[in-house]
Formats: C-alpha cells, structure tokens, sequence
C-alpha cells in the first residue's frame, strides 16, 4: 500500500524505457564537465590504449564475484583513488594503501593484511623500483591472485619483476585511467591496447591481449551513446532542482543507462527537508514496489527456470494452506501460479494486517516488546518486535478473505506477500539467502538487501516517512510498507533496499534476458514468458509479476 502523507522522504528515480524484452533503462546520477566532446575523446584515447599484458586462466573480466573476497591496494597514494573508487561500483571490496617509499615494517603489515582475501587488484601509481616495491609485486605474483595496474610508462618499469595473474599498463597516473583500467578488470570494457615499446624482456613492442566484449555495465558519458552532457545534465538538474525547490522531496538519487552504459550519475539534495545530511551516490533507498520486481520476481524467475514451478499448476501445489479440507476453509484451491502472478485470481488488492496488531490506536503490548526475544523475532522498526506467530495471522487473513474478481484483471499485493514462502518451500532456503546467492552476490550487487541496518550504517539509508500512525518514529532502514514490516521487513511486495548502482545491475540483466557478467541467471526463454501478455484475451496488459 502506498501513502503520500511523507514528511522526510528522498527518492530514489526508477524509469525503464519501455517494456521488457525492448526495454531501455534508467535510473539516475552525474557530474559537470566543461568541454565534454573533448572529455569523450581523451576517453576513447585512454580506453583504446590500455594495454592487457597477462591474463592467466581468463581471469580477466572478473567472474564469479560471489567467491572472491577482494582487496584494491594503492601504492603510491594515501587517500582513496579512482581506481579503488570505481572497483567499489562493481563488487564489495576493502579498500588498503601504501605511500610511494614505504617500509619493511609498512611492507609486512600491508602482507599481513592482504592474507585474509581470495583476489588482490594493485594499482601502482608513479612508483619506483625500490627493494620494497619487488618484494611487494613478488608477494603479489607468487602468494596471491592478484591483478596488477601500473599507472606510468613502460620505459619505467624496466627494473620490475612481474609475474602476476593479471597485468594492465595504464600508462599516465590520471583518473580517468584509473577508472577505466578498474572498468577493464570487472569486464565494463574489453582490451584493445598494445605496446609501442617493449616493457622490459618480457613484453616486445606489438605485445596485448585482446577482449572484443564487455559483460558488466559501462560508466561513460552521453556522447558515447549519442546523446551530449550539456543537454542531458541540463535537464536532469532543471526536473531535480524544480522538485527540490517546491518540497516534493528533500533528495533523490539519479542514474541513466542506455544500452548497458550509465551516462548519468548524480546524487541531488539531503536526506530530510532540515539539510543535515547531503546525499551521496552510496545511499540505499527503501525500494518500496519496486521489490516486486526486483526482490519476488527474481526467486519465481529461478524456481520457473529450474522446472521446480509449474505456471498453470495450484499455488496450494506449493503453499498447502490454500487447500480446502475440512475445518481448513479456502476458495482457492485450483487458483493457478499463471493466475496468481496476472493478477487475475480474484484476490483482493489490499489487506491492512497491521490493524489487527494495534489497541487504542497504539501497538498493542499483546503482539509487541521493545526488545526482541524467542517469541518476538520480527523487526518491525527499531524499539518494535512482533511475535512470529503473526505470520499465521497474516495467511489466515489471505486464505479466509473471499476472492472477488477471479478471471479479471485487478492489481494486488497479496501475490508478492505469500511468495518469499512458496520460494522458501520450494528452494529449502530462506527467501533472502536463496535472493543472495542466485543473483544479488553473484551481480556484485551487495547493497540489494532486505533489512539494510544489519549490513550498513544508518547513516547511509534514507529516511522514508515520519510514521505517526504506527510505528511512531522516523522510518530509516526499516521497510515503510506496513505489509512487509509486520512480516519482519521481508516481502515480496516490498522490503528490498538498493543503492541507484546495484538496482541498475538487476535491471540491466533482465534487459539482456537473464545475463550479466558472463553468467545466465535464467533462460532468455523464462525472461520472455514472464514478460509477455498473459491473458491479452481479457485485456490484461500484465505478464508475470512484470507489468
């Protein structure tokens, strides 16, 4: 259910063009340059230039980002660089550094450190053949695996002894490098770049492994796509700003993609109208709705995909409580999955369950603790645990609720509210450890998640609402939705956090019909049944889930 009573609410902007299988997609977020045609030049120099030198085992592009435990090291600088930056965008990675000239003492603890992870990503930024800096790359080439970026000429690396899994000459210490060479190694660009001089012994002049495609998303500008800075930036800011000015939100983050590149990156505004907390393009966004298609839809996707669901087969088939038997009451025994999903089952758009949980408008202290115990175990705001046994409540209430409509089109919630138990039955997982290790984990999508504040600072997930007629508290990483708060925040219907980048990973893999970084997630065939008409016969414009 949604309310439009919000006092502290920041947007995250969702706008996908068209629909599946043509689908474009945007979301939204950017940055000002002053001479773009130039800027997209110097770009296509850089890109064309890097220069792919060792690629053991096809390590490069990345795969498989839920086994790797990464770590991006920069020697040369101390502050967060570009290309740590940029490898942030891609995957959850931990971020270490060490000056130009360091110490035995520096070398060992960097060593140290670097243990704990399964794949090592070293950029040396202007560094010089010092004993340190060969002990370093030999620690890398020959007890890690480990990508090597150097960000300087190849006449200066002469003296170095490399033997890493993966080497990248980038050649000048720049950003733009630096965010290009990460882009090269997480596959958001392939490898066209070959010496014009010889790189030590081992590397003649002409030397360069060549990779034709990309796998992963692209950060780049409009130009590339056809489209200018100027006019793009210019607009977004005009929409953005006028919502800002007349209160519509206090902020908003924005991301464009088109045709698997993101054009334009911005974070607008504050995090509430009192201006105390700016927005940042690493915010998470309650999803709301959006869950249904980035949160239930994924594990139906996967059960269809896997033969473990059949779409004409009873829902009771997979969640036995809708089958009628005596003193067990249902009118829903033969409703189908196909049905069920067209939202054309009869089911009734909307229950409100938390009612049933409040006493004199207040929640009362019959379902509720301020603290959670064996009993209490749902999270429904900080401060408010509900007993589990509500969940029974909850199907009860959908079962016993008569259908209404059945064989027409009328929206519902309930669908996505009873799905996280059908993928539950059906995978023998829990709803979020089966989301994670099919699709969020393996996307490198880590900031897709139910319940953020388990996983991420407060700080760094917007308000929603300023909930006066529950909750009594300010909304802030919990779900907003009353529906799947009373279910501990995970739904199908709503639930789901995102941040603008990883929102735009899930999206983009539907666009490519279930692929994304090398990996088939589902079938091209399952994405096009569940994104056709159902049921065109009686004007039902939905598919399955997807509208």
């Amino acid at each position: 259910m949604c309310r439009y009573n919000f006092i502290s609410r920041a947007v995250l902007v969702v706008v996908l063009w068209s629909v599946l299988p043509a689908l474009g997609l945007a979301l939204v977020s950017c940055r000002s340059i002053t001479d773009q045609e130039a800027e997209w030049k110097k770009r296509q120099q850089i890109e064309a230039s890097l220069t792919l030198l060792e690629n053991r085992h096809n390590l490069i592009p990345l795969a498989r980002l839920d086994t790797l435990k990464i770590a991006v090291l920069s020697v040369g600088v101390t502050t967060i660089s570009e290309f740590q930056r940029m490898a942030a965008n891609y995957s959850k990675v931990n971020f270490l550094n060490l000056p130009a000239i360091f110490t035995p003492a520096e070398l060992q603890s960097i060593q140290s450190k670097l243990k704990e992870y399964n794949l090592v990503l070293a950029g040396f930024h202007q560094i010089s053949a010092t004993p340190e800096v060969n002990q370093l790359i030999d620690f890398l080439s020959q007890e890690k695996t480990s990508v090597i970026t150097f960000f300087q000429k190849a006449s200066e690396l002469a003296n170095l002894k490399i033997k890493s899994d993966g080497l990248i000459l980038a050649f000048d210490n720049d950003s733009l490098p630096q965010s290009l060479s990460t882009q090269l190694i997480f596959g958001g660009i392939g490898a066209k770049g070959k010496l014009t001089e010889p790189m030590g012994n081992n590397y003649p002049a002409g030397s360069g492994i060549q990779i034709e495609k990309s796998i992963r998303l692209k950060y780049t500008l409009p130009e590339e796509i056809g489209m200018q800075s100027a006019k793009l930036n210019g607009a977004m800011d005009s929409i953005v700003n006028n919502a800002l000015d007349k209160k519509a939100f206090p902020g908003c983050n924005v991301l464009v993609a088109k045709d698997g590149k993101i054009i334009f990156r911005k974070a607008y505004g504050y995090h509430t109208f009192e201006k105390l907390h700016p927005t940042q393009l690493s915010d998470l966004y309650d999803l709301a709705s959006v869950t249904k298609v980035s949160g239930g839809a994924p594990g139906i996707l996967k059960l269809y995909d896997e033969g473990k669901i059949g779409l004409d087969k009873p829902v009771a088939d997979y969640l036995p409580d809708w089958k009628n038997r005596l003193f067990h009451r249902s009118d829903k025994s033969d409703v189908t999955i196909r049905e069920l999903y067209a939202h054309q089952s009869g089911l009734i758009p909307f229950i409100g369950f938390y009612r049933q949980t409040m006493e004199n408008g207040k929640p009362s202290p019959k379902w509720y603790t301020s603290v959670p115990d064996k009993k209490h175990t749902l999270c429904v705001a900080p401060g408010m645990y509900l007993d589990r046994k509500f969940q029974k409540v909850v199907n009860d209430e959908i079962r016993k609720t008569p259908l209404k409509t059945r064989g027409k089109y009328v929206y519902s919630d309930l669908p996505l509210v009873i799905t996280p138990q059908i993928v539950e039955r059906l995978s023998g997982k829990s709803f979020t450890e089966f989301l994670d290790a099919e699709f969020y984990k393996p996307l490198g999508a880590s900031a897709l998640t139910y319940n953020p504040l388990d996983r991420f600072p407060k700080e760094q997930i917007v308000p929603t609402e300023l909930d006066n007629y529950y909750r009594f508290q300010l909304i802030q990483g919990t779900v907003h939705d009353e529906s799947a708060a009373v279910l501990g925040g995970i739904s199908g219907n709503a639930g789901l956090f995102a941040s603008a980048d990883d929102l735009a990973k899930l999206m983009q893999m539907y666009l490519q019909m279930g692929t994304y970084g090398g990996k088939q997630y589902v079938s091209e065939a399952t994405m096009k049944e569940f994104t056709r008409a159902q049921f065109p016969q009686t004007k039902n414009r939905r598919g399955l889930i997807f509208d």
